[in-house]
């Protein structure tokens, strides 16, 4: 797996357009891609007070996971 890292435009269309030429060893065809947004740009730096105002944790988050029960016991 080889590893691209360059700036993207997100469109309202859903599209991405990439700011940057791509390099020679990437062919055409199906990639899957990972975006990590950093936000502080836009919003200027560290969420503010009640920025998660409405957010609601799952009521079974603090339950044991059914995948761990074996390592848990």
């Amino acid at each position: 797996m080889r590893t691209l890292e360059t700036d993207a435009e997100i469109l309202r269309d859903g599209s991405v357009k990439l700011l940057s030429p791509l390099p020679d060893w990437l062919k055409p065809g199906r990639a899957h891609v990972w975006l990590l947004l950093d936000c502080t740009k836009e919003t200027g730096g560290t969420p503010r007070a009640g920025s998660l105002k409405g957010f609601r944790m799952a009521a079974d988050f603090d339950e044991p996971l059914e995948d761990f029960k074996e390592y848990m016991e």
